[in-house]
C-alpha cells in the first residue's frame, strides 16, 4: 500500500467515525427529549398535587421507560446495526439510580423538594459523565446546566422549586434533545 492509499483510507475511517458520532448524538437526543417530557409532567404534577407524588412518578417513570424502549427499538430497526453500547449505557443509568436511592436512604432524604434535588443532581451528574465518556460536549453541558438550574431554583425559589424544575429542567432537556435530533453537525 502506498502513502496516498493509506491517507485515503485514514480519511475514509475518519469520515465513518464522524458520521457514527453524529448518529449517536441524534439517537441520544430522543432519550433526552423523552426525559425532558417526563420531568415536565412529573414535576408539574408534584407542584400542584403533592399528595399524589408517589403515584405520579410511578406512572411517569413507567410511561417514560416504555417510550424509551419503543424509541430504542425503532432506532435499531432504522439503523443498519445494533448499537453495541446500549447495554452498558443502560447499566450505567441503572447503577447510578441505585446509588441515588442508597444516598437518599443513608442521608434521610425525604419530601418532594429533597428527593427532587437529589434525583436531579444525580441525573445531571450522569449526563456530564456520559458526555465525558463519549466526548459529547452537548450532553455534558446539558448536565452542567441542569445542575446549575437545580441548585439555583432550590435555594432561590424553594416554594416554586418543583415547578421551576418542570419548566427549566424539563424544558432544557426537551430543547437539548430536539437540537441533538435535528443537528446535522
Amino acid at each position: 500500500m502506498d502513502r496516498n492509499q493509506a491517507l485515503d483510507d485514514l480519511k475514509a475511517i475518519r469520515q465513518i467515525m464522524n458520521r457514527t458520532q453524529r448518529e449517536a448524538g441524534r439517537h441520544s437526543g430522543w432519550f433526552i427529549l423523552i426525559a425532558g417530557v417526563m420531568w415536565l409532567v412529573g414535576f408539574t404534577a408534584n407542584q400542584f398535587l403533592p399528595e399524589y407524588a408517589g403515584w405520579t412518578w410511578a406512572v411517569v417513570n413507567l410511561s417514560g421507560m416504555i417510550a424509551m424502549i419503543w424509541a430504542g427499538i425503532r432506532l435499531m430497526r432504522h439503523g443498519s446495526t445494533r448499537p453495541p453500547l446500549w447495554k452498558p449505557i443502560f447499566l450505567f443509568w441503572l447503577v447510578l439510580a441505585a446509588f441515588a436511592m442508597l444516598l437518599g436512604w443513608l442521608f434521610g432524604v425525604n419530601g418532594s423538594h429533597q428527593i427532587g434535588l437529589l434525583a436531579l443532581l444525580v441525573a445531571a451528574l450522569g449526563y456530564v459523565q456520559i458526555g465525558a465518556i463519549f466526548q459529547s460536549h452537548h450532553i455534558s453541558v446539558t448536565g452542567i446546566l441542569v445542575a446549575a438550574l437545580t441548585i439555583g431554583a432550590f435555594f432561590l425559589i424553594p416554594d416554586q422549586f418543583l415547578l421551576a424544575m418542570a419548566f427549566l429542567g424539563g424544558g432544557l432537556l426537551i430543547v437539548s434533545g430536539l437540537w441533538m435530533v435535528r443537528s446535522r453537525t
